[in-house]
Protein backbone atom coordinates (compact mmCIF):
# COMPACT_ATOMS: atom_id res chain seq x y z
CA UNK A 1 0.00 0.00 0.00
CA UNK A 2 1.55 3.06 -1.36
CA UNK A 3 0.53 6.40 1.75
CA UNK A 4 0.80 9.92 1.46
CA UNK A 5 3.49 11.82 2.48
CA UNK A 6 1.86 13.39 5.54
CA UNK A 7 0.16 9.87 6.26
CA UNK A 8 3.42 7.67 5.99
CA UNK A 9 5.15 9.84 8.29
CA UNK A 10 2.26 9.24 10.77
CA UNK A 11 2.23 5.67 10.49
CA UNK A 12 6.22 5.53 10.52
CA UNK A 13 6.08 7.11 14.10
CA UNK A 14 3.50 5.06 15.09
CA UNK A 15 5.23 2.06 14.12
CA UNK A 16 8.50 2.97 15.13
CA UNK A 17 7.11 3.50 18.89
CA UNK A 18 5.25 0.06 19.18
CA UNK A 19 8.99 -0.77 18.59
CA UNK A 20 10.37 1.11 21.57
CA UNK A 21 12.37 3.37 19.32
CA UNK A 22 12.52 6.79 18.09
CA UNK A 23 11.58 8.57 14.76
CA UNK A 24 13.91 11.74 14.11
CA UNK A 25 14.48 14.28 10.85
CA UNK A 26 17.13 12.54 8.82
CA UNK A 27 19.82 14.76 8.01
CA UNK A 28 18.51 15.01 4.24
CA UNK A 29 15.00 16.31 4.06
CA UNK A 30 13.72 14.30 1.74
CA UNK A 31 15.22 11.13 3.07
CA UNK A 32 12.20 11.04 5.73
CA UNK A 33 12.76 10.05 9.62
CA UNK A 34 15.30 7.73 10.95
CA UNK A 35 15.99 5.61 13.48
CA UNK A 36 17.34 6.51 17.19
CA UNK A 37 18.00 4.22 19.65
CA UNK A 38 16.83 6.14 22.44
CA UNK A 39 13.51 4.49 23.70
CA UNK A 40 10.50 6.05 23.26
CA UNK A 41 6.52 5.76 25.23
CA UNK A 42 4.41 2.56 24.13
CA UNK A 43 1.32 4.67 22.92
CA UNK A 44 -1.08 3.42 20.38
CA UNK A 45 -1.29 5.54 17.10
CA UNK A 46 -4.54 7.46 17.67
CA UNK A 47 -5.63 6.29 20.83
CA UNK A 48 -7.71 10.08 21.47
CA UNK A 49 -9.11 10.47 17.65
CA UNK A 50 -7.27 10.40 13.94
CA UNK A 51 -6.29 13.43 12.05
CA UNK A 52 -9.76 15.45 10.59
CA UNK A 53 -10.14 13.63 7.03
CA UNK A 54 -10.46 9.92 7.32
CA UNK A 55 -13.93 9.51 6.72
CA UNK A 56 -13.83 7.83 4.04
CA UNK A 57 -16.20 10.62 2.57
CA UNK A 58 -15.79 13.11 -0.99
CA UNK A 59 -12.50 11.15 -1.77
CA UNK A 60 -10.78 11.19 1.65
CA UNK A 61 -8.69 8.50 2.86
CA UNK A 62 -10.10 5.95 6.18
CA UNK A 63 -9.16 4.86 9.00
CA UNK A 64 -6.90 1.82 6.98
CA UNK A 65 -4.89 4.93 6.08
CA UNK A 66 -2.91 3.67 9.51
CA UNK A 67 -4.74 0.25 10.64
CA UNK A 68 -3.85 -2.76 8.61
CA UNK A 69 -5.22 -6.04 9.08
CA UNK A 70 -8.40 -7.25 6.67
CA UNK A 71 -10.35 -5.71 3.59
CA UNK A 72 -12.42 -3.15 4.00
CA UNK A 73 -15.65 -3.69 5.74
CA UNK A 74 -14.96 -7.30 6.53
CA UNK A 75 -18.64 -9.43 7.17
CA UNK A 76 -18.98 -10.00 10.32
CA UNK A 77 -18.87 -6.42 12.00
CA UNK A 78 -22.23 -3.81 12.07
CA UNK A 79 -21.94 -0.56 12.30
CA UNK A 80 -25.03 1.98 12.63
CA UNK A 81 -26.79 5.19 12.92
CA UNK A 82 -29.78 5.83 15.54
CA UNK A 83 -31.63 8.42 15.77
CA UNK A 84 -31.74 9.47 11.85
CA UNK A 85 -33.78 6.88 10.35
CA UNK A 86 -36.88 9.29 9.29
CA UNK A 87 -34.27 12.15 7.88
CA UNK A 88 -34.28 15.33 9.68
CA UNK A 89 -35.74 18.08 10.39
CA UNK A 90 -33.91 21.71 9.37
CA UNK A 91 -32.46 23.82 12.07
CA UNK A 92 -33.42 21.31 14.62
CA UNK A 93 -31.60 19.18 17.25
CA UNK A 94 -31.32 15.74 17.19
CA UNK A 95 -29.21 13.22 19.33
CA UNK A 96 -27.74 10.96 17.14
CA UNK A 97 -25.88 7.66 18.65
CA UNK A 98 -23.12 5.38 16.49
CA UNK A 99 -23.07 1.76 16.99
CA UNK A 100 -20.67 -0.22 16.16
CA UNK A 101 -20.29 -4.03 16.93
CA UNK A 102 -17.29 -6.09 16.07
CA UNK A 103 -15.73 -9.81 16.70
CA UNK A 104 -12.90 -9.68 18.83
CA UNK A 105 -12.99 -6.00 19.50
CA UNK A 106 -11.02 -4.60 22.51
CA UNK A 107 -10.42 -0.93 21.32
CA UNK A 108 -12.51 0.81 19.23
CA UNK A 109 -12.54 4.20 17.02
CA UNK A 110 -14.56 6.39 14.49
CA UNK A 111 -14.58 9.38 12.90
CA UNK A 112 -17.78 10.67 11.35
CA UNK A 113 -18.72 14.23 9.33
CA UNK A 114 -22.11 15.62 7.70
CA UNK A 115 -22.18 17.34 4.32
CA UNK A 116 -24.46 18.72 1.54
CA UNK A 117 -24.75 15.80 -0.57
CA UNK A 118 -25.19 17.68 -3.89
CA UNK A 119 -25.69 21.22 -4.86
CA UNK A 120 -23.71 24.18 -5.06
CA UNK A 121 -22.35 23.49 -1.30
CA UNK A 122 -21.69 19.94 -2.38
CA UNK A 123 -18.98 18.53 0.18
CA UNK A 124 -19.23 21.54 2.93
CA UNK A 125 -19.98 20.85 6.07
CA UNK A 126 -23.57 20.67 7.16
CA UNK A 127 -24.95 22.04 10.58
CA UNK A 128 -22.98 21.85 13.61
CA UNK A 129 -21.77 18.76 15.82
CA UNK A 130 -21.96 18.71 19.91
CA UNK A 131 -20.57 16.11 22.31
CA UNK A 132 -22.64 14.83 24.94
CA UNK A 133 -19.88 13.92 26.77
CA UNK A 134 -16.26 12.83 27.44
CA UNK A 135 -16.10 9.45 24.79
CA UNK A 136 -16.79 12.14 22.05
CA UNK A 137 -15.05 15.54 20.57
CA UNK A 138 -15.08 17.19 17.29
CA UNK A 139 -12.44 18.72 15.58
CA UNK A 140 -12.29 20.57 12.80
CA UNK A 141 -10.18 19.71 8.97
CA UNK A 142 -7.99 22.97 7.21
CA UNK A 143 -11.59 22.91 4.77
CA UNK A 144 -13.34 24.13 7.88
CA UNK A 145 -15.35 20.75 8.35
CA UNK A 146 -16.86 19.56 11.53
CA UNK A 147 -15.38 15.93 12.19
CA UNK A 148 -16.65 13.85 15.33
CA UNK A 149 -14.94 11.36 16.75
CA UNK A 150 -13.86 9.07 19.67
CA UNK A 151 -11.95 10.23 22.60
CA UNK A 152 -9.33 7.74 24.97
CA UNK A 153 -12.33 7.53 27.19
CA UNK A 154 -14.67 6.62 24.12
CA UNK A 155 -11.81 3.77 23.26
CA UNK A 156 -12.95 1.13 25.10
CA UNK A 157 -15.68 -1.18 24.08
CA UNK A 158 -18.26 -3.21 26.43
CA UNK A 159 -18.28 -7.42 25.05
CA UNK A 160 -17.65 -6.30 21.70
CA UNK A 161 -20.15 -3.30 21.19
CA UNK A 162 -19.21 0.31 21.46
CA UNK A 163 -21.78 3.10 21.34
CA UNK A 164 -20.47 6.84 20.76
CA UNK A 165 -23.71 9.44 21.32
CA UNK A 166 -23.62 13.08 20.70
CA UNK A 167 -25.45 15.84 19.66
CA UNK A 168 -26.16 17.15 15.58
CA UNK A 169 -28.18 20.41 15.02
CA UNK A 170 -29.08 20.00 11.16
CA UNK A 171 -28.81 23.13 8.65
CA UNK A 172 -31.84 25.32 8.07
CA UNK A 173 -30.92 24.63 4.26
CA UNK A 174 -33.69 21.95 2.97
CA UNK A 175 -31.40 19.74 1.26
CA UNK A 176 -30.30 16.09 1.26
CA UNK A 177 -27.27 16.03 3.66
CA UNK A 178 -24.73 12.55 3.73
CA UNK A 179 -23.25 11.53 7.19
CA UNK A 180 -19.96 9.85 6.26
CA UNK A 181 -18.25 7.56 8.73
CA UNK A 182 -15.04 5.32 9.60
CA UNK A 183 -14.83 3.05 12.57
CA UNK A 184 -12.06 1.07 13.31
CA UNK A 185 -12.22 -2.22 15.45
CA UNK A 186 -8.93 -3.14 17.13
CA UNK A 187 -7.09 -5.72 19.29
CA UNK A 188 -5.97 -3.35 22.02
CA UNK A 189 -2.55 -4.52 21.50
CA UNK A 190 -1.34 -1.58 20.81
CA UNK A 191 -0.48 -1.77 17.23
CA UNK A 192 -2.09 -0.78 14.06
CA UNK A 193 -1.83 -4.33 12.42
CA UNK A 194 -4.46 -6.67 12.59
CA UNK A 195 -7.19 -4.36 12.56
CA UNK A 196 -10.41 -3.72 11.08
CA UNK A 197 -11.79 -0.78 9.34
CA UNK A 198 -15.28 -0.14 8.44
CA UNK A 199 -17.48 3.00 6.37
CA UNK A 200 -20.60 3.62 5.94
CA UNK A 201 -22.65 6.53 4.50
CA UNK A 202 -26.00 7.09 5.22
CA UNK A 203 -28.06 10.29 2.76
CA UNK A 204 -30.18 12.11 5.69
CA UNK A 205 -33.24 13.61 3.35
CA UNK A 206 -35.02 16.93 5.33
CA UNK A 207 -38.42 16.83 6.88
CA UNK A 208 -38.28 14.01 9.45
CA UNK A 209 -40.33 13.80 12.07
Amino acid sequence: MSLPGPAAALCAAGLFAMAGIAAVPGEDPGAGPRVASRPSAHMPPHIDGPPPGHTGGFGEPTCATCHFGAPLNEPGSTLEVLGLHGGYRPGQRHPVTIRFESFDMLSAGFQGSFRFADGDRRGAGAGEIRPLDDRVTVVRGENGTEYVQHTGAGATPTDGVVDWTFEWRAPDAETPVVLHLAANSGGGDDSPLDDLVYTLSVTLEPGGR
